[in-house]
């Protein structure tokens, strides 16, 4: 039979274990925290690599394209010609120079459209991530009322140390050890994922970081492509109108 002496030394046994558990958890809460942050770090720098290849690299880039088949029609319209034979090579450059645009145009809307599937599955994993962010919020509603209930029957005085027995506390004591061990299982469990995760963002963090010195660099490519071809244009003038 449980004594109240022997309940006293197991629920000071609880306590430290508690404590213990308690530390763990609040280090995991913290971690989870830091974790969140270096993804979400993560998520905004992938997005500014997407500005600037997409809306950055990828428009300079296109703009450079039809400037290059600009100059070469204009040249090719302008070019002169005795006969026949050599209207008809002319007019069968630009009908190349046309198919070499489109072919390539075709070639970046499918690029384009196999991007657009692959940020449709994006899109859908960022709805699924809330609906598990709002049933988790779900979950703290609901615990929150139940212990709201609580502790409105403690002060109602339903619940009463006049009514507890040796027995009664030896079962709570004995069901608070287990709960305590389930609970640093978790905590341990929780805090190697974490580990995990970090390892993952950590080389997430320099493919994202090496995207970026990437794009930079084929920005400078581009921004050289462009000073060439406006050079092509300066000479494109002066032969049309020569």
């Amino acid at each position: 039979m449980a004594t109240p002496a022997q309940n006293r030394k197991n629920i000071q046994k609880n306590k430290r274990s508690i404590f213990e558990v308690e530390a763990k958890v609040t280090a995991n809460r913290a971690k989870a925290y830091a974790t969140r942050s270096l993804i979400e770090e993560n998520r905004a720098s992938i997005l500014k690599n997407y500005t600037a290849a997409f809306m950055g690299n990828r428009q300079l880039a296109n703009q450079n394209t039809d400037d290059i088949f600009r100059n070469r029609k204009a040249v090719l319209s302008n070019m002169p010609t005795n006969n026949e034979v050599e209207e008809n090579f002319v007019q069968s450059m630009i009908n190349e120079a046309n198919l070499d645009f489109l072919e390539h145009r075709a070639g970046l809307n499918a690029a384009v459209l196999g991007v657009n599937d692959q940020m449709v599955k994006v899109n859908a994993l960022l709805i699924e991530i809330n609906d598990a962010i709002m049933a988790a919020n779900e979950g703290i509603v609901r615990f929150n009322a139940k212990e709201i209930a609580t502790n409105t029957e403690i002060l109602n005085g339903k619940v009463k140390a006049s009514s507890a027995t040796p027995a009664k506390n030896a079962a709570r004591v004995k069901k608070n050890a287990s709960r305590g061990a389930e609970v640093a299982k978790k905590a341990n469990a929780n805090s190697k994922k974490m580990d995990s995760l970090a390892t993952s963002m950590q080389a997430n963090r320099k493919r994202i970081e090496k995207n970026a010195e990437k794009i930079m660099d084929r920005r400078a490519s581009i921004l050289k492509n462009a000073s060439n071809i406006s050079k092509n244009q300066e000479r494109v003038a002066k032969y049309i109108s020569s």
